[in-house]
């Protein structure tokens, strides 16, 4: 019954992403979570077409075991990781040290995918092609964080106005 419902989908991203909610909604209050939440789905979105991009234009890899759970062979699961991922960013994003702190935080939170990509790359869900390396996922990863914090502030901003 379980193969019916995964279908080809590896059971991995399901796990990944309900872990990750779950850690999200285990660490960030209900009140938070909702004011984060719309901030956290438009970084998502942002992720979701990075992620497109990265897999049929310049084709850097591919996701493996993915239907039916996928939207233009991006693994829904993988998207749902990314959104809990944000909210836990952004939650706990110290927001009354200096800005520079932020960019240090941006830095250390987006090195930590770092083993997150070795993982599933490992595990044979993600192959790479053969001229892309590792490492050239460590700016876009910063670039998606950065991107999320300054949706934020400038959300913020808005609501203070």
């Amino acid at each position: 019954m379980i193969d019916e419902i995964l279908g080809n989908s590896s059971p991995i991203y399901i796990l990944w992403g309900l872990g990750m909610l779950a850690l999200s909604l285990i660490l960030v209050s209900r009140e938070k979570y909702r004011v984060l939440l719309p901030v956290t789905l438009l970084g998502t979105t942002v992720t979701a077409f990075i992620l497109v991009i990265v897999i049929h234009l310049i084709q850097a890899w591919q996701y493996i075991e993915v239907e039916p759970f996928s939207v233009f062979d991006v693994p829904v699961f993988v998207l749902l990781a990314w959104l809990a991922s944000f909210v836990i960013f952004l939650w706990a994003l110290p927001e009354d040290l200096p800005v520079w702190t932020h960019y240090l935080y941006i830095a250390l939170f987006s090195l930590a995918g770092k083993p997150i990509d070795t993982i599933f790359n490992s595990l044979g869900l993600r192959p790479y092609a053969p001229w892309y390396q590792a490492w050239m996922w460590t700016p876009v990863v910063f670039l998606l964080f950065w991107t999320n914090y300054k949706i934020y502030l400038f959300r913020n901003k808005l609501q203070k106005q």
